[in-house]
């Protein structure tokens, strides 16, 4: 392309290729002939199994039918195994997963299956216990000191020789067997005012 610019102080016109400047360069290219034709030409791609349009590098499906189309079909005598094995054992008897196991138990409409072992340590209640009610508590001067003392380890009533015992007449602390009068002098050496209710 040839363009022809008249200068302000000449009087003769500048002529130029305009496809020699690096700017028009795109201008002037040959049209292509034969080869890969330009992306934006390839028709459309679509998943085979339910039409919606994928990228041009997929492998016929899109993601969803892909991952239908490599999950593990429920095996025919499933329940039975199930039943006889539970989900670990049916899972280690098929090689799957127990996430495949409980697809599985989801196709068949099955109730979801209850836990039967408590986890390790859960033996104790977890979390906030409420104190006794009034009602229930020894409002004596020896359940007060009692109440005050168990801030440092075990203290309940027990008989003369040691066996706990809630209507017992004495008290077990730290392996020893106290007298009311003897609770009462260790709780106040430790710092109870005699009011702790």
């Amino acid at each position: 392309m040839i363009a022809v610019c008249h200068a302000h102080r000449f009087s003769r016109a500048i002529e130029f290729d305009l496809a020699g400047l690096p700017l028009f360069s795109w201008f002037a290219k040959p049209a292509r002939k034969g080869g890969r034709p330009a992306r934006a030409t390839l028709p459309a791609k679509h998943c085979r199994d339910c039409g919606a349009p994928i990228n041009r590098s997929s492998r016929e499906r899109c993601k969803p039918c892909s991952d239908k189309a490599q999950r593990r079909s429920c095996p025919g005598d499933f329940l039975a195994i199930l039943r006889k094995l539970g989900s670990q054992g049916a899972a280690a008897h098929y090689r799957a997963s127990l996430a495949t196991v409980t697809r599985w138990r989801r196709e068949l409409e099955l109730r979801p299956q209850a836990r039967m072992k408590k986890g390790i340590g859960q033996s104790r209640p977890q979390g906030f216990v409420a104190r006794p009610l009034l009602i229930n508590r020894d409002t004596s001067m020896a359940g007060q000191a009692a109440d005050f003392l168990r801030r440092f380890g075990a203290v309940y009533r027990c008989d003369e020789a040691g066996p706990p015992n809630p209507k017992g007449k004495f008290w077990k602390r730290n392996f020893v067997v106290l007298t009311d009068d003897e609770l009462v002098a260790r709780a106040k050496r430790l710092g109870w005012m005699g009011w702790e209710l």
